[in-house]
């Protein structure tokens, strides 16, 4: 079993969006997007911190994938979904697991992330 965590500040997210309008491609999918649309910078925030916590499970960072290997949906719940692609699921079974599930908060100034690989 393997954790990870992260932490960001939300002012943090919107100013790099803001500069930036194409990160928000480069770090979702299109799913995510269509998923966020119209949703508070709370929401992209936390499912940043999401992927930035399920590649510290992975043991890799960004190295040999990318932000769209991790995608976070949503169940009809609200519970945090997580989709991996075949190279990230690669990296779950190098390290001897087979499912990552991830927790998702956030208040007005941070989001946090809290994932697990068993």
């Amino acid at each position: 079993m393997y954790p990870g965590i992260d932490m960001i500040e939300i002012e943090r997210v919107a100013r790099a969006l803001e500069r930036q309008p194409r990160l928000l491609e480069r770090l979702f999918t299109m799913r995510e997007r269509e998923y966020l649309k119209g949703k508070a910078i709370q929401s992209y925030a936390a499912r940043f911190a999401g992927k930035e916590a399920i590649l510290k499970t992975l043991g890799t960072g960004l190295r040999g994938l990318s932000w769209h290997d991790i995608e976070i949906m949503a169940a009809p719940s609200g519970e945090p979904l997580v989709f991996l692609s075949s190279r990230a699921m690669v990296q779950v079974q190098v390290r001897g697991g087979s499912l990552v599930r991830v927790s998702l908060t956030h208040n007005r100034t941070q989001a946090m992330a809290f994932a697990i690989l068993s």
